[in-house]
Protein backbone atom coordinates (compact mmCIF):
# COMPACT_ATOMS: atom_id res chain seq x y z
CA UNK A 1 0.00 0.00 0.00
CA UNK A 2 0.84 3.71 -0.63
CA UNK A 3 2.12 5.50 2.58
CA UNK A 4 -1.08 7.78 2.45
CA UNK A 5 -3.34 5.01 3.35
CA UNK A 6 -1.72 5.64 6.84
CA UNK A 7 -4.48 8.94 6.96
CA UNK A 8 -6.77 5.80 7.73
CA UNK A 9 -5.31 5.08 10.89
CA UNK A 10 -5.11 8.77 12.19
CA UNK A 11 -5.65 9.23 15.48
CA UNK A 12 -5.67 13.20 15.85
CA UNK A 13 -7.59 15.59 13.36
CA UNK A 14 -4.96 18.21 13.94
CA UNK A 15 -1.24 18.54 14.53
CA UNK A 16 -1.86 20.44 17.59
CA UNK A 17 -3.57 18.07 19.31
CA UNK A 18 -0.92 15.67 18.50
CA UNK A 19 1.58 18.21 20.22
CA UNK A 20 -0.50 18.66 23.09
CA UNK A 21 -0.90 15.25 23.78
CA UNK A 22 2.65 14.07 23.50
CA UNK A 23 3.66 17.19 25.54
CA UNK A 24 1.24 15.54 28.25
CA UNK A 25 3.08 12.01 28.25
CA UNK A 26 6.74 13.35 27.96
CA UNK A 27 5.76 14.96 31.77
CA UNK A 28 4.74 11.80 32.99
CA UNK A 29 7.05 10.67 35.67
CA UNK A 30 6.97 7.42 34.45
CA UNK A 31 8.93 7.36 31.72
CA UNK A 32 12.67 7.74 31.84
CA UNK A 33 14.65 8.88 29.72
CA UNK A 34 15.04 6.60 27.10
CA UNK A 35 11.37 6.15 26.58
CA UNK A 36 11.05 9.57 26.12
CA UNK A 37 13.39 9.56 22.82
CA UNK A 38 12.00 6.67 21.63
CA UNK A 39 8.34 8.95 21.78
CA UNK A 40 9.66 12.07 20.34
CA UNK A 41 11.07 10.27 17.43
CA UNK A 42 7.52 8.34 16.40
CA UNK A 43 5.69 11.35 17.04
CA UNK A 44 8.51 13.06 14.65
CA UNK A 45 7.64 10.06 12.24
CA UNK A 46 3.36 10.48 12.78
CA UNK A 47 3.86 14.38 12.42
CA UNK A 48 2.22 13.97 8.74
CA UNK A 49 -0.51 11.64 9.28
CA UNK A 50 -1.84 13.14 12.36
CA UNK A 51 -0.62 10.41 14.95
CA UNK A 52 0.35 7.55 12.54
CA UNK A 53 3.35 6.21 10.91
CA UNK A 54 5.12 2.86 9.81
CA UNK A 55 8.77 2.46 10.82
CA UNK A 56 11.25 -0.42 11.72
CA UNK A 57 12.53 -1.09 15.49
CA UNK A 58 16.06 -1.28 13.78
CA UNK A 59 15.55 2.40 12.22
CA UNK A 60 14.46 3.72 15.81
CA UNK A 61 17.64 2.32 17.75
CA UNK A 62 19.76 3.20 14.76
CA UNK A 63 18.57 7.44 14.80
CA UNK A 64 18.81 7.84 18.61
CA UNK A 65 21.75 5.43 18.88
CA UNK A 66 19.92 2.65 21.27
CA UNK A 67 19.76 -0.81 20.83
CA UNK A 68 17.20 -2.84 19.46
CA UNK A 69 16.42 -4.59 23.15
CA UNK A 70 16.51 -0.80 24.69
CA UNK A 71 14.07 0.29 21.91
CA UNK A 72 11.85 -2.71 22.49
CA UNK A 73 11.66 -2.30 25.64
CA UNK A 74 10.65 1.57 25.71
CA UNK A 75 8.08 0.95 23.12
CA UNK A 76 6.66 -2.24 25.78
CA UNK A 77 6.54 0.62 28.57
CA UNK A 78 4.97 3.41 26.08
CA UNK A 79 2.06 0.57 25.43
CA UNK A 80 1.47 -0.85 28.98
CA UNK A 81 0.70 2.85 29.25
CA UNK A 82 -1.79 3.41 26.42
CA UNK A 83 0.07 6.31 25.22
CA UNK A 84 0.85 3.99 21.72
CA UNK A 85 -0.20 1.25 19.81
CA UNK A 86 1.56 -0.83 17.85
CA UNK A 87 -0.09 -2.46 14.90
CA UNK A 88 1.79 -5.45 13.33
CA UNK A 89 1.99 -5.63 9.50
CA UNK A 90 3.03 -8.10 6.98
CA UNK A 91 4.47 -7.63 3.48
CA UNK A 92 2.60 -9.36 0.31
CA UNK A 93 5.96 -11.20 -1.24
CA UNK A 94 6.80 -14.72 -2.71
CA UNK A 95 8.58 -15.62 0.39
CA UNK A 96 6.76 -13.61 2.73
CA UNK A 97 8.47 -11.30 5.52
CA UNK A 98 7.96 -8.95 8.34
CA UNK A 99 7.36 -5.27 7.03
CA UNK A 100 7.48 -2.15 9.20
CA UNK A 101 4.81 -2.00 11.97
CA UNK A 102 2.19 0.70 12.32
CA UNK A 103 2.49 2.94 15.33
CA UNK A 104 -0.39 4.89 16.83
CA UNK A 105 -0.07 7.67 19.35
CA UNK A 106 -3.06 7.71 21.28
CA UNK A 107 -5.15 10.05 22.50
CA UNK A 108 -5.33 10.23 26.58
CA UNK A 109 -8.39 8.09 27.48
CA UNK A 110 -11.28 10.16 29.68
CA UNK A 111 -14.29 9.47 31.52
CA UNK A 112 -16.36 10.60 28.71
CA UNK A 113 -15.22 8.03 25.63
CA UNK A 114 -18.12 5.47 25.30
CA UNK A 115 -18.24 1.85 25.12
CA UNK A 116 -19.17 1.79 21.64
CA UNK A 117 -16.24 3.77 20.83
CA UNK A 118 -13.88 1.94 23.04
CA UNK A 119 -14.61 -1.29 21.25
CA UNK A 120 -14.68 0.53 18.21
CA UNK A 121 -10.66 1.81 19.31
CA UNK A 122 -9.75 -1.94 19.92
CA UNK A 123 -11.18 -3.32 16.98
CA UNK A 124 -9.50 -1.02 15.00
CA UNK A 125 -6.30 -2.00 17.17
CA UNK A 126 -6.33 -5.45 16.53
CA UNK A 127 -6.70 -5.85 12.58
CA UNK A 128 -3.75 -6.59 10.69
CA UNK A 129 -3.54 -5.06 7.80
CA UNK A 130 -1.51 -6.58 4.69
CA UNK A 131 1.23 -3.93 3.34
CA UNK A 132 1.73 -4.29 -0.20
CA UNK A 133 5.51 -3.22 -1.67
CA UNK A 134 8.16 -4.36 -4.45
CA UNK A 135 10.78 -7.12 -3.40
CA UNK A 136 13.45 -4.09 -4.09
CA UNK A 137 11.83 -2.25 -1.39
CA UNK A 138 14.21 -1.14 1.07
CA UNK A 139 13.88 -0.22 4.47
CA UNK A 140 15.44 2.99 4.55
CA UNK A 141 12.59 3.48 2.05
CA UNK A 142 9.63 3.16 4.76
CA UNK A 143 10.79 5.88 7.19
CA UNK A 144 9.09 8.69 7.28
CA UNK A 145 11.88 10.97 9.16
CA UNK A 146 13.74 11.85 6.34
CA UNK A 147 10.68 13.51 4.89
CA UNK A 148 10.77 15.97 7.57
CA UNK A 149 12.77 19.26 8.52
CA UNK A 150 14.36 18.95 11.90
CA UNK A 151 15.01 22.38 11.86
CA UNK A 152 11.42 23.93 11.07
CA UNK A 153 9.46 21.90 13.19
CA UNK A 154 8.91 22.86 16.30
CA UNK A 155 10.50 21.29 19.26
CA UNK A 156 8.16 19.13 21.60
CA UNK A 157 10.05 19.99 24.61
CA UNK A 158 12.21 22.91 25.31
CA UNK A 159 14.52 24.36 28.19
CA UNK A 160 11.16 25.42 30.76
CA UNK A 161 11.84 27.38 33.83
CA UNK A 162 11.50 24.72 36.02
CA UNK A 163 14.45 22.12 34.16
CA UNK A 164 16.88 25.24 34.46
CA UNK A 165 16.25 25.84 37.54
CA UNK A 166 16.45 22.07 38.80
CA UNK A 167 19.12 21.89 36.71
CA UNK A 168 21.66 24.61 38.42
CA UNK A 169 20.54 23.46 41.62
CA UNK A 170 22.28 19.82 41.37
CA UNK A 171 24.93 21.14 39.24
CA UNK A 172 25.71 23.79 42.10
CA UNK A 173 26.25 20.82 44.70
CA UNK A 174 29.89 20.26 42.58
CA UNK A 175 32.62 21.96 43.72
CA UNK A 176 33.65 24.87 41.41
CA UNK A 177 30.12 25.05 40.30
CA UNK A 178 29.55 28.72 39.84
CA UNK A 179 26.12 31.09 38.72
CA UNK A 180 28.36 32.34 35.63
CA UNK A 181 29.43 29.45 34.54
CA UNK A 182 26.02 27.41 34.30
CA UNK A 183 24.76 30.98 32.60
CA UNK A 184 27.17 30.75 30.64
CA UNK A 185 26.81 26.86 29.50
CA UNK A 186 22.71 27.65 29.46
CA UNK A 187 23.29 30.40 26.45
CA UNK A 188 25.28 27.64 24.49
CA UNK A 189 22.65 24.87 24.93
CA UNK A 190 20.04 27.72 24.06
CA UNK A 191 21.71 28.91 21.21
CA UNK A 192 22.24 24.95 19.87
CA UNK A 193 18.69 24.51 20.65
CA UNK A 194 17.37 26.85 17.89
CA UNK A 195 19.16 24.64 15.31
CA UNK A 196 19.38 21.19 16.57
CA UNK A 197 16.80 19.21 18.39
CA UNK A 198 17.49 18.50 21.82
CA UNK A 199 15.80 15.35 22.78
CA UNK A 200 16.02 15.54 26.08
CA UNK A 201 16.84 19.21 27.12
CA UNK A 202 17.92 18.46 31.06
CA UNK A 203 19.93 15.65 30.66
CA UNK A 204 22.14 17.49 27.80
CA UNK A 205 22.24 20.84 30.16
CA UNK A 206 23.41 18.53 32.81
CA UNK A 207 26.25 17.02 30.87
CA UNK A 208 26.95 20.14 29.12
CA UNK A 209 27.55 21.67 32.89
CA UNK A 210 29.52 19.00 33.73
CA UNK A 211 31.60 19.43 30.80
CA UNK A 212 32.35 22.84 31.12
CA UNK A 213 32.81 22.15 34.68
CA UNK A 214 35.64 19.65 33.89
CA UNK A 215 37.28 21.68 31.45
CA UNK A 216 37.51 24.84 34.08
CA UNK A 217 39.31 22.19 36.43
CA UNK A 218 41.77 20.87 34.41
CA UNK A 219 42.51 24.77 33.05
CA UNK A 220 43.08 25.11 36.81
CA UNK A 221 45.22 22.27 37.84
CA UNK A 222 47.14 23.29 34.24
CA UNK A 223 47.77 27.15 35.00
CA UNK A 224 48.90 25.51 38.49
CA UNK A 225 51.46 23.09 37.04
CA UNK A 226 52.56 25.85 34.81
CA UNK A 227 53.42 27.69 38.56
CA UNK A 228 54.73 24.70 40.74
CA UNK A 229 57.21 24.19 37.54
CA UNK A 230 58.19 27.80 37.32
CA UNK A 231 59.17 28.32 40.49
CA UNK A 232 61.26 24.83 40.82
CA UNK A 233 62.93 25.78 37.87
CA UNK A 234 64.07 29.57 39.31
CA UNK A 235 67.74 29.45 40.67
CA UNK A 236 68.18 30.26 44.33
CA UNK A 237 70.53 32.52 44.82
CA UNK A 238 72.86 31.75 47.93
CA UNK A 239 75.03 33.98 50.03
CA UNK A 240 78.75 33.09 48.79
CA UNK A 241 81.30 33.26 51.77
CA UNK A 242 84.66 34.40 49.70
CA UNK A 243 87.52 32.34 50.82
CA UNK A 244 90.94 33.82 50.41
CA UNK A 245 93.18 32.32 47.80
CA UNK A 246 96.99 32.14 48.61
CA UNK A 247 99.46 31.92 46.58
CA UNK A 248 100.91 29.25 45.22
CA UNK A 249 104.19 29.35 46.50
CA UNK A 250 102.93 30.03 50.32
CA UNK A 251 104.08 27.24 52.40
CA UNK A 252 101.10 26.34 54.54
CA UNK A 253 103.23 24.00 57.16
CA UNK A 254 104.51 27.52 58.69
CA UNK A 255 102.45 28.13 61.81
CA UNK A 256 101.59 31.81 62.47
CA UNK A 257 102.78 33.07 65.73
CA UNK A 258 99.93 34.77 67.57
CA UNK A 259 100.76 37.89 70.15
CA UNK A 260 98.42 37.30 73.02
CA UNK A 261 98.13 40.99 74.10
CA UNK A 262 97.72 41.14 78.00
CA UNK A 263 94.08 42.40 78.80
CA UNK A 264 94.18 45.63 80.79
CA UNK A 265 91.80 46.68 83.35
CA UNK A 266 89.28 49.18 83.06
CA UNK A 267 90.45 51.22 86.16
CA UNK A 268 93.81 50.52 84.13
CA UNK A 269 92.20 52.34 81.50
CA UNK A 270 90.65 55.23 82.44
CA UNK A 271 94.14 56.07 84.48
CA UNK A 272 95.75 56.01 81.23
CA UNK A 273 92.65 58.29 79.28
CA UNK A 274 92.96 60.96 82.72
CA UNK A 275 96.75 60.66 82.24
CA UNK A 276 96.06 61.89 77.91
CA UNK A 277 94.11 64.62 78.65
CA UNK A 278 95.78 66.85 81.67
CA UNK A 279 99.19 66.33 79.07
CA UNK A 280 96.82 68.23 76.30
CA UNK A 281 95.72 70.24 78.89
CA UNK A 282 99.55 71.46 79.52
CA UNK A 283 100.12 71.79 76.05
CA UNK A 284 97.69 74.57 74.94
CA UNK A 285 98.58 76.33 78.38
Amino acid sequence: MGLERLYEYKTFETEKELRETVDGYLADYRLNTTTRMVLEYITACAMRYNGACTIYRETIATKINMTVTTVSRALRTLRELDMIAVIPSYRKSINGGRGASIFQILAPVTQHVSQDDTHRLTKKSVEKPVITSDDTTDKKDVSLFSNLSLTKSKQLSGLSDTIIHSTFIECSKEPGMNKELFLRVLAEVQAKEVTTRIANPAAYLRAAANNALKAAKKKKNKATDIVRENSVLKPVYKQSIRKEVLPAWFDESIQITKHNLPKKSKEQLQHEVEAMRRKLQEQRL
